[in-house]
């Protein structure tokens, strides 16, 4: 038994709409073309695509949301070759769903976006902000194409390609009296008041590196916003660490910040892209290539603290 290029187009349909009157509509065919389109996809791959519920139409199973991917990918190589060999290599269509936990992703991925978008006119974009949890769980969910995140261990369910490491830095106000010194020491941060970035993942990475020198800690705020705890810095509430920097080193609360490499520990983190193992879509693919591109360039040094 095959599976036509219509079936596989209503089957894409059902699944993006979860609903097979939805579908029905989109593909302008009766629900019983989509249910049957449905079943025979079933019967094909031997596995359910979808759970079923009365009147709360369908949702796609982790089986079916792995076709769903295929299923787009075929269709989107079948359509390129539909217009010409030329437009295979240049004609990039259709929306990218981008979710990012990297806190100065602002500083780079708009750059990254107008560029692929100036090659390709007919590329858009949906960016989703998340923690380091949420933007994985996204990704495994079907709602996003590529993840920006720190990986912390490995998922099978989730293929990487690490971008650029970040050493951990200490920033404080510029009239500090860290500020005076080129480097700092793990022990003169925990002497300090401090402002911890509490975040999943960051939080208990912080906390691992500060615990380690054996003093107590004083953290006097905690926030959620990397751009917060660098305006707490700026406004003397206290010193913090971070690992990525923007360009530019005013915060929103105004006075400028002093980056210190920390000199007594090798720590950092690696910002990796994630994306679903197997075929990709011609635009994920040119999204992966144009962010490797620009991290293995020069620019991308501002973006992080060298090592003390």
């Amino acid at each position: 038994m095959t599976l036509s290029l219509r079936a596989m187009r209503y089957v894409q349909a059902a699944l993006k709409h979860c609903s097979i009157t939805g579908a029905a509509e989109v593909t302008h065919v009766t629900p019983s073309a989509i249910a049957a389109a449905l079943d025979q996809a079933e019967a094909v791959f031997g596995m359910a695509l979808v759970t079923r519920a009365r009147a709360k139409g369908i949702f796609p199973t982790a089986a079916g949301r792995d076709v769903g991917r295929r299923i787009d990918d075929l269709l989107e190589r079948y359509d390129e070759l539909l217009t010409s060999v030329s437009d295979l290599h240049s004609d990039i269509s259709g929306n990218l769903r981008i979710g990012y936990n990297a806190p100065i992703a602002p500083a780079f991925l708009p750059h990254l976006a107008a560029q692929m978008q100036e090659a390709n006119p007919g590329v858009t974009f949906t960016l989703t902000e998340g923690d380091n949890n949420s933007v994985q769980t996204g990704l495994i969910d079907g709602q996003f194409d590529v993840i920006l995140f720190v990986e912390e261990l490995p998922n099978l369910q989730i293929e990487t390609r690490p971008l650029i490491y970040a050493p951990t830095y200490c920033l404080c106000p510029t009239d500090h009296l860290l500020a005076q010194h080129a480097t700092v020491t793990v022990s003169q941060i925990v002497a300090e008041r401090l402002i911890l970035l509490d975040r999943p993942a960051a939080r208990g990475y912080y906390l691992d590196l500060l615990e380690q020198n054996g003093g107590e800690l004083h953290i006097v705020a905690t926030a959620n916003s990397t751009e917060m705890v660098r305006s707490l810095v700026a406004s003397k509430v206290g010193i913090s660490l971070l690992n990525m920097k923007p360009w530019d080193l005013p915060t929103y609360a105004g006075p400028d910040i002093r980056i210190l490499p920390i000199q007594d520990h090798s720590c950092g983190v690696t910002l990796s892209l994630g994306f679903s193992p197997g075929p990709k879509r011609k635009l994920v693919q040119t999204f992966v290539e144009s962010c490797v591109t620009f991290f293995d360039g020069p620019t991308s040094a501002n973006l992080t603290v060298s090592m003390a």
